[in-house]
């Protein structure tokens, strides 16, 4: 962790120890620390996703957008409709002659079935019996001949149309009240199953008047006992008729959540091949991604809201909305949980597999991985997918967690926050750095400013001021510290260079040393051997000391420092004794006598 996220820590934690004291109850709450524990694990994994692409010196500005895109595919995939089992789609309705005519030729309807009439374009809903029934090569009233089935009823209807359905509804032969209320309807609905409904029509206007869920059926005489999940109202009447309607969901919830994921990595891959391979801005690729996946998202759904309902509110919502309660008073929330093991498993592939140091050394510099042997065009191409399904992963819990997905407005600006916290846990926009620990406390930090806007009361309007404000910071932060990392690098080079030298020139009297301790130790009786050892020791330290400096960068002044003052420990281990010898020589010589003239 560097000082740069420590810091990022310390803000955080003061952050949290001053709502502590201001207004302890509203953020101490459990409900207040869990939302914000829940939206920063939301966040904080479309954090994780583009700290990859921010590492190689990309940017993805499309989050947003694929946030809102992964959100909506996901309501369409797990669409449920409720359809009675005998439901036809009508292809013409003549009012005046009483005519219903289907495509194609059904078997189902008989002379006597009451059938609804509902969801016209034209023609109000209508109660009606089948007076006959026709099959088999008819003419329509466009004057086209086909396979179909002509239906004639006892009344007519409202007016012409060419739309709506039709569908059978049935007498209700008996019930019973309470907490465990049955019905009993004519004919066999025996393959009516949990969480199928049932709805209740009035037999005079058409209506729908109450609509419950099914919580078995079986055979009781000569009609079905269906058991609904809550009791029946005050309001029932046994008056009412019954059109049973069966669950139909579009896809299983397994094969929803890898389509989504699949047009994700789709998504990624296309961004990474147009940066990659037409040489694309990132910038430019992702702001086009940005209003091409919004656009789409609107056309899928013609700009309406789609939601889950109450369908998955007891499994899949669950992962996003729900929580672990490990004891009493304390809860986790789902949220949570996954967004530490995908903050485990990035961290993992970052710091402790080959490709993560791929990524760094890419964001380095890209020209020199090249030339090492990394396939960059292919890591660039895989950051972009691990952003995309990061977002895909958040879109579909915020959209779980909302249980509503508005086109024009989901995942607005989610990007910005993502890099905010990318850029706060440590991630620098020129590329080649990156903490996965930093995005998820920098996340950490972005939601628990916002709670300050939210318990403090503060004017909503000034939380992009924060958001751009922290942006700003971060890259300022960013840009001074490498500055500063220059500077200590360029001085310590300069202290180093300095040290190399002295070695040198100590290296060299150390030799100097050397042959005159030789000589004294030869031309004399004194016995000098452990000097000479000494003396040859310590200068081949000396000399060790400024080779290892010549080859290789010290990781500080300090180690040359050292390695400068061992080497002058020979020069005066030796110097002295070398004096002292010469100078007890010099006394012990003996006088020559006076030359005579």
């Amino acid at each position: 962790m560097n000082a740069k996220v420590i810091g990022v820590l310390v803000l955080l934690i003061l952050l949290s120890v001053f709502l502590s004291i201001a207004v302890p109850q509203s953020f101490l709450g459990g409900n207040n620390i869990e939302n914000l524990a829940r939206r920063t694990a939301m966040y904080g994994i479309l954090g994780i996703g583009v700290c990859f692409v921010i590492i190689t010196g990309g940017i993805d500005l499309s989050i947003g957008s694929t946030v809102c895109l992964c959100g909506i595919l996901l309501a369409m995939f797990l669409h449920v409709d409720y359809l009675p089992p005998d439901n036809q789609t009508v292809i013409s309705l003549q009012a005046d002659s009483k005519q219903v005519f289907l495509n194609p030729a059904e078997q189902d309807f008989r002379v006597g079935d009451r059938i609804r009439y509902y969801n016209g374009g034209r023609a109000s809903k209508t109660l009606v019996t089948v007076a006959r029934a026709d099959t088999g090569i008819l003419e329509f009233p466009n004057g086209e001949s086909a396979p179909g089935t002509r239906l004639i009823v006892d009344q007519p209807f409202s007016a012409n149309d060419e739309a709506g359905r039709i569908a059978k509804v049935y007498r209700i032969l008996s019930h019973s009240l309470g907490d465990n209320s049955t019905i009993t309807i004519e004919g066999d609905h025996t393959y009516l199953r949990h969480r199928d409904k049932i709805n209740f029509i009035d037999a005079a206007t058409a209506q729908k008047k109450r609509e419950y869920t099914v919580v078995l059926s079986r055979t009781e005489g000569n009609g079905t006992a269906i058991e609904l999940t809550k009791p029946l109202e005050d309001s029932f009447s046994p008056e009412w008729l019954v059109m049973p309607s069966t669950r139909r969901q579009r896809m299983p919830i397994p094969i929803a959540i890898l389509g989504v994921l699949a047009v994700a990595v789709a998504l990624g891959a296309a961004h990474g091949l147009l940066v990659t391979k037409l040489e694309l801005p990132p910038f430019l690729v992702t702001l086009c991604g940005l209003l091409i996946y919004r656009g789409i998202s609107r056309w899928l759904v013609s700009d309406q809201a789609p939601g889950f309902g109450n369908e998955y509110s007891n499994s899949l919502s669950w992962v996003a909305s729900g929580k672990i309660e490990p004891w009493d008073g304390f809860a986790i929330p789902t949220a949570f949980l996954i967004m530490l093991f995908v903050a485990v498993a990035a961290w993992l592939f970052l710091n402790k597999t080959i490709w993560g140091r791929y990524l760094l050394a890419l964001g380095n510099n890209e020209e020199a991985a090249r030339f090492s042997g990394i396939n960059t065009h292919a890591m660039i191409i895989l950051s972009y997918i691990i952003c995309t399904s990061a977002a895909a992963v958040g879109g579909m819990m915020f959209a779980l967690n909302s249980n509503s997905i508005s086109p024009s407005s989901f995942g607005n600006l989610y990007e910005l926050y993502a890099i905010a916290a990318a850029v706060l846990g440590g991630c620098s926009l020129r590329g080649g750095e990156g903490s996965i620990v930093g995005v998820v406390i920098g996340t950490a930090l972005m939601r628990t400013l916002n709670n300050v806007i939210v318990l403090l009361k503060i004017s909503n309007e000034l939380e992009y001021t924060i958001i751009g404000s922290v942006i700003l910071v971060g890259v300022v932060a960013d840009v001074l510290v490498r500055r500063l990392v220059l500077l200590r690098r360029a001085e310590l080079s300069r202290r180093v260079s300095v040290y190399r030298r002295i070695l040198l020139y100590v290296t060299a009297g150390n030799a100097i040393l050397i042959m005159l301790a030789t000589n004294l130790y030869l031309q004399d009786s004194v016995n000098s051997e452990y000097l000479a050892i000494l003396l040859f020791a310590l200068t081949g330290l000396a000399a060790a000391s400024f080779v290892f400096l010549l080859v290789r960068d010290a990781s500080g002044t300090g180690l040359a420092a050292a390695m400068t003052i061992v080497s002058l420990l020979p020069g005066l281990s030796v110097l002295i004794p070398c004096a002292a010898l010469i100078t007890t020589r010099g006394r012990n010589l003996p006088n020559e006598p006076a030359t005579e003239s």
